[in-house]
C-alpha cells in the first residue's frame, strides 16, 4: 500500500493513504511529503486528528493529494552529466534523478539533501560542484516544462534568475504532457528538441542527425546563431554604407550641376 508520509517519529513515520485513512510504518529516511510503498498498520483515528487538519488545509491549498506524488514540473540540466529535476508547485525541489553515469557521480559528490530547496539553488549547487570537477560549462542546456498561464510567470522568473548567472546557458522549453511522452517512449527531450530547434533554423540534416550529444548540439545552434546575427550585422553596415554611397553620389551631382551653371554664366557675361 503507497501513502504520503505526514510526520516522522524515530524510525516511524505517519502516512495518509488515498483512501484518508492514516497508517503507520517506517519512514526509511524519506522526505516528508513523499509518496511511497508501506507496510500497513493501523492506529487510532483520534490521535491523529490534528495531523488530519493539516492535511485538510493542504488539499484545500494546494489542490488534490496528487500534488504531492505527482511532479508539477521537471527541469533537465544538461552539462554533460545530465540531471533531471522534479519540482512542486512552490518551485522547491522534490525529487532529482540522474540521466546518464556522469550525472549519477556528479550527484554521489554533492553532500546535499536536494528535497525541499528552491529550483534555483538546487541549479546554482549542480553547476558549482560540475566547475569544481573541471566540466565544461560553455554548452550548459536546461530545458523546462511549460506550466499553466497561471502560473508560467513564476517559472519564468526561475529561469530568467538561473540564466542571468550563466552566460554559455542555452534554455529551451516544451510542453510538460509532450515531455513525458518522450520520457515513455525513451525518447532523450533535450535532444529531440535541439534537433527540432536546428531543423527550424534550416541547419543541414547531416551536420546534426547523427549526434546525440546535447552539448554538441547546443555548441551547433550556438554557432549557428552567431553566424546569423554576423550575417545580418553585415548586412545592416553593407546597407548603410550604400545609402552613405549614394548621398555622396547625390551631393556630386548636385555640386557638379552648381559649378556648371557658374561656368554658363561666366560664358554669357563674356558675350555680353
Amino acid at each position: 500500500m503507497k501513502g504520503v508520509l505526514m510526520e516522522k517519529k524515530g524510525h516511524h513515520g505517519i502516512f495518509m493513504t488515498h483512501e484518508g485513512a492514516f497508517i503507520k510504518g517506517k519512514h526509511m529516511s524519506k522526505a516528508i511529503g513523499e509518496e511511497f510503498e508501506i507496510e500497513k498498520q493501523a492506529i487510532s483515528y483520534r490521535k491523529y486528528l490534528a495531523i488530519a487538519v493539516v492535511v485538510l488545509m493542504l488539499i484545500i491549498g494546494f489542490g488534490p493529494m496528487g500534488v504531492y506524488a505527482d511532479p508539477y514540473g521537471f527541469i533537465e540540466l544538461d552539462i554533460n552529466p545530465s540531471v533531471e529535476l522534479a519540482y512542486n508547485k512552490s518551485m522547491k525541489i522534490i525529487r532529482i534523478s540522474p540521466l546518464n553515469e556522469d550525472g549519477k557521480a556528479l550527484l554521489d559528490g554533492i553532500d546535499v539533501s536536494f528535497k525541499g530547496i528552491a529550483l534555483e539553488k538546487a541549479v546554482d549547487i549542480l553547476l558549482g560542484k560540475a566547475e569544481v570537477l573541471n566540466y565544461n560549462l560553455n554548452n550548459v542546456v536546461i530545458l523546462y516544462t511549460k506550466l499553466g498561464a497561471s502560473d508560467e510567470t513564476e517559472i519564468e522568473k526561475v529561469i530568467e534568475e538561473i540564466n542571468n548567472k550563466n552566460d554559455m546557458m542555452t534554455v529551451l522549453d516544451i510542453d510538460k504532457e509532450a515531455y513525458k511522452k518522450l520520457k515513455e517512449n525513451n525518447l532523450p527531450p533535450s535532444v529531440t528538441v535541439l534537433k527540432s530547434k536546428l531543423e527550424e533554423m534550416q541547419v543541414a540534416e547531416e551536420e546534426y542527425v547523427n549526434i546525440d550529444n546535447v552539448n554538441e548540439l547546443a555548441h551547433i545552434m550556438n554557432q549557428t546563431k552567431k553566424a546569423e546575427q554576423a550575417e545580418k550585422k553585415q548586412e545592416k553596415e553593407n546597407e548603410k554604407n550604400n545609402q552613405g554611397n549614394s548621398e555622396s553620389n547625390e551631393n556630386k551631382g548636385k555640386s557638379n550641376d552648381n559649378f556648371g551653371g557658374n561656368n554658363n554664366s561666366g560664358n554669357n557675361n563674356g558675350h555680353n
